[in-house]
């Protein structure tokens, strides 16, 4: 990655990575302390107003050298949501899951024992929700009253998490050393262990039960995997992968694929969004330097990206796109390093939350950010390429 950077901006970037999960499946991600960093505020980048978003929740879990942070966001309701995360994701650690009411968040019992940061959920339903630990390697599922561990992999990364209903869960585990826990699905009663090109498989995304996308840890494997109900397939993808360190995909429809990555060179790194539009695969690169990191759906036919800034001081960034390119960017700064998780847009508002953590003194808080999302408007940012 980028060399010779300052302390305080690779205790950024360490948090930056730890909390959204972003970088390449091989990447080890912890937690590194910082100086003091503690206001809160908006850099514009492209179009969008400073005051586009605000602060909802700040928190911080057990000791003060804790790094606390959230991570993944569902949207269960038209102004509810669940939050995840907890501390020291990639060491020990706290899991923390949240629900979000519109006004504050509320925190959920877990079962009792648990350690490792929650990295990731999938939500069928308001009552069907399904969590995951990376590092803590379990699988926990809300069924509107109270969560229960549903499975426990035995050893291994848990990488994705792709839930369609209570009777249909992928739970992936594949990175580039080895240390995944590999693919699993459950129909319902019980959890089987999938081999072949899915055992390969880092994250996915699901249209419907019989049309799943997803990419792979191992190139080998194919960048780009298909699921038709009853085998999984490599997708030729051209040249718009070419170069790309993958690290989400999201499928709308199976005329609207997103894969995102990195394309990054011994000098810098650059953001890439490849899109299939039913017919040819397509290849935007954005001009801004940035760590990828996770993709949403936005309004509009767009797409949103958390990303990490590769530059001094790490700010989080959530950027908007559609099929037409680049629109906007907004990075969200403190002190001395902030980072975006996630982002989850309300249907019908266009009302958004995003997830991530700030460096403060000793540690890390974990943060909520709230903003307006507005349909793409005014002069691209970016590149189109």
């Amino acid at each position: 990655m980028l060399r010779m950077r300052s302390a305080a901006a690779v205790a950024a970037l360490a948090l930056v990575l730890a909390v959204t999960g972003a970088g390449t499946p091989a990447m080890a991600r912890q937690a590194v302390p910082g100086d003091p960093g503690h206001r809160h505020h908006v850099t514009l980048i492209a179009h969008v107003s400073p005051r586009a978003f605000r602060v909802v929740v700040s928190s911080h879990f057990g000791e003060p050298q804790n790094a606390s942070g959230y991570s993944a966001i569902v949207v269960t309701g038209r102004r509810e949501a669940w939050v995840f995360g907890g501390t020291n994701p990639g060491g020990p650690g706290v899991p923390v899951a949240e629900r979000w009411n519109g006004v504050a968040l509320v925190r959920s019992a877990l079962p009792a024992g648990l350690g490792g940061f929650i990295s990731d959920a999938s939500a069928p339903s308001a009552s069907d929700i399904w969590a995951a630990s990376e590092y803590g390697g379990y699988v926990l599922h809300w069924n509107g009253t109270r969560w229960r561990i549903a499975m426990r992999p035995g050893g291994g990364l848990i990488t994705g998490l792709t839930a369609i209903s209570a009777t249909d869960v992928w739970v992936f585990g594949a990175a580039a050393g080895g240390e995944g826990t590999g693919t699993w699905h459950f129909d319902g009663q019980s959890w089987r262990r999938v081999s072949g090109l899915a055992g390969a498989i880092y994250r996915a995304s699901a249209i419907s039960r019989h049309d799943i996308w997803a990419i792979a840890a191992d190139p080998k494997s194919g960048s780009v995997l298909r699921y038709n109900g009853r085998r999984w397939r490599p997708v030729h993808t051209g040249g718009a992968l070419a170069g790309v360190v993958t690290t989400d995909i999201l499928a709308t429809s199976p005329r609207d694929v997103w894969v995102l990555g990195d394309e990054v060179s011994s000098r810098t790194v650059r953001l890439v969004l490849a899109h299939w539009n039913g017919a040819r695969w397509t290849r935007t690169t954005a001009a801004v330097r940035a760590f990828a990191g996770r993709l949403s759906p936005g309004s509009h036919g767009s797409v949103l990206v958390t990303a990490t800034a590769a530059r001094a001081a790490g700010a989080g960034l959530i950027l908007q796109a559609s099929a037409a390119g680049w629109r906007r960017a907004t990075a969200i700064q403190s002190g001395l390093g902030s980072g975006v998780s996630a982002v989850a847009v309300f249907r019908g508002s266009g009302l958004l939350l995003a997830s991530g953590g700030v460096l403060t003194r000793l540690g890390s808080n974990a943060v909520v950010w709230e903003g307006q999302l507005t349909p793409p408007a005014g002069r691209r940012a970016y590149d189109h390429t």
